[in-house]
């Protein structure tokens, strides 16, 4: 432990914190085991908590680092927390050795020197998946990292990959603080609607949300959506979300608003024609079959893989697919045919992500966000930016941290540009607006659930207002579908009193191992921002 319990509560009893906060900051201090977790539900401060863990934590010679699943998170979590952060995903490629146990006993001594005083925080856990989770336990064991801090909210949506190891970790005995004083929203009839989505009474949550659920016919759903976020004054719309359960509709949404701002000459000027790329969506295995190819898709390799001549980063375009042999014909970068068999290499691992090729309109006044890493440029996947001009084949973006950046149709990352004043619901995760207007479809099978329902209304201070097709069908099917993972470790009754502390974690790790979720949806049913 950092410090003992004492020591603690005397650094926190005159601090502003709340109790479910102090006993947080507590157990990340105090406790004996490696890995430990904070449970805190949305709005109850978890930010706050971890700027005062981390203080401490330095105070006493630590070094805190931030892992989170997504680069949004992540530079959320380090602008708000002051923990210096990256993906988890990066940390887990920089480490895949010692997660495969391909460490030397030399270097396995230094690195655990190196890691001798690292606390890790994982920020918004519930998206972390079950190998992501799996590979971080081995990592923090061989390294003996003294401390891993998962913080989430097993209520908010789960991983799109396989698995809900935050809940499932909870379950099993890891010693986990709760955080459920609910303080973000101003409006208490808007609190009292997530409380009560919190304990499962969607009756009681639309009562409370009255007349701001609002019925409307089904092919007006996108329309209906963008014409609320249209009718906010100018200054307002800055600070509303605009959500969507699933790309398509959020691309309708997009389309609309966009029209309407075109007309009132928000969006305005000469316009600059790019081709950018749109993720199929595909989960590795779907990745793995050529027949899911179509000529003019464009394939991005996230490793060099020299049996095909291809390195990091390079996008090659399918010139055809040869359903006989399970292959995937692709033009190479001096002219030629790369002969590629997806089912046998890159695919099934993950090195690959697969586009389909459309035309984008920029004009001064779009926003837009970045739907990849551009480290070379200080771009992070799902960062946001406005157009301020376009002139002589060059657009200028003001991005939302302030810097001014040119590009012009060489630059590749022009390729990897969306719509963003909607945002499907997986995006907006973690964010926090005065209003928000979200769409929900009444029956939609995978998507309509209390748990989109809470990570949609909880977003919101002030307004949270629902758009929906049936509002009876649609309290009726939240009554039903709770959005709880089934996992195959709690259908066969494994998994239970798994301790991780720091003598026993290779049991949760082990765990883990045994099974895997029951099934794994394609993510652009999901909606996740790619």
């Amino acid at each position: 432990p950092a410090m003992r319990g004492r020591a603690v509560d005397k650094a926190l009893r005159n601090g502003p914190l709340t109790h479910g906060q102090r006993e947080a900051v507590k157990l990340i201090l105090t406790d004996p085991d490696r890995v430990v977790g904070v449970q805190g539900y949305a709005g109850t401060g978890k930010t706050k908590m971890l700027r005062r863990a981390r203080a401490l934590l330095e105070k006493r010679g630590y070094e805190v680092r931030g892992l989170a699943p997504s680069a949004s998170a992540a530079r959320t979590l380090e602008a708000e927390a002051g923990i210096g952060s990256e993906t988890l995903q990066r940390f887990l490629a920089r480490n895949a050795g010692v997660a495969r146990g391909r460490l030397t006993r030399g270097g396995e001594k230094k690195m655990r020197a190196a890691y001798g005083k690292t606390a890790l925080v994982v920020d918004e856990g519930s998206l972390a998946s079950t190998r992501e989770m799996r590979e971080l336990l081995r990592i923090s064991e061989v390294l003996r990292l003294p401390r891993v801090v998962l913080v989430g909210d097993a209520k908010q949506l789960d991983a799109v990959d396989a698995g809900k190891p935050f809940a499932q970790l909870q379950a099993a005995g890891m010693k986990t603080a709760t955080m459920n004083e609910i303080m973000r929203q101003r409006d208490q009839d808007l609190k009292a609607a997530v409380e009560a989505t919190l304990a499962g009474d969607v009756r009681r949550a639309f009562d409370k949300l009255g007349s701001n659920v609002a019925e409307v016919k089904p092919d007006n759903l996108a329309g209906a959506a963008a014409a609320r976020w249209l009718a906010l004054p100018p200054e307002a719309r800055a600070n509303a979300g605009l959500m969507a359960p699933s790309h398509a509709i959020r691309e309708k949404i997009n389309a609309i608003v966009r029209e309407r701002l075109v007309r009132d000459g928000v969006v305005r000027g000469p316009s600059f024609l790019t081709e950018r790329l749109v993720s199929r969506g595909y989960t590795n295995p779907e990745k793995s079959l050529a027949a899911n190819y179509s000529p003019g898709d464009v394939v991005a390799f996230h490793r060099p893989y020299k049996r095909l001549g291809v390195e990091k980063g390079d996008e090659l375009r399918v010139a055809g697919v040869d359903h006989a042999n399970d292959a995937v014909i692709l033009e190479g970068k001096d002219g030629g045919e790369v002969r590629w068999e997806p089912g046998r290499l890159a695919a099934r691992t993950g090195g690959v992500e697969v586009y389909r090729v459309e035309h984008m309109e920029l004009r001064q006044g779009d926003k837009v966000r970045w739907t990849r890493n551009d480290p070379e440029l200080g771009l992070m996947n799902s960062q946001a930016a406005e157009v301020l001009s376009v002139r002589d084949k060059r657009v200028t973006f003001r991005i939302e941290d302030g810097r001014i950046l040119d590009m012009t149709s060489d630059d590749s990352q022009l390729r990897h540009v969306d719509r963003a004043w909607a945002s499907t619901v997986h995006a907006f995760q973690g964010r926090t607006v005065d209003t928000v207007i979200a769409a929900m479809e009444a029956n939609h099978p995978d998507l309509t659930n209390q748990k989109t329902l809470y990570v949609e209304i909880s977003r919101a201070r002030d307004r949270a207002e629902l758009v929906t097709d049936d509002a009876k069908a649609l309290r009726e099917r939240l009554e039903a579908a709770t959005g709880e993972r089934i996992a195959a470790l709690e259908a066969t009754g494994e998994g239970k009193d798994v301790s991780i502390g720091a003598g026993k974690q290779n049991e949760a790790t082990q765990a883990m191992e045994r099974r895997t979720p029951v099934m794994e949806k394609n993510r652009s049913d999901r909606g996740l921002e790619l």
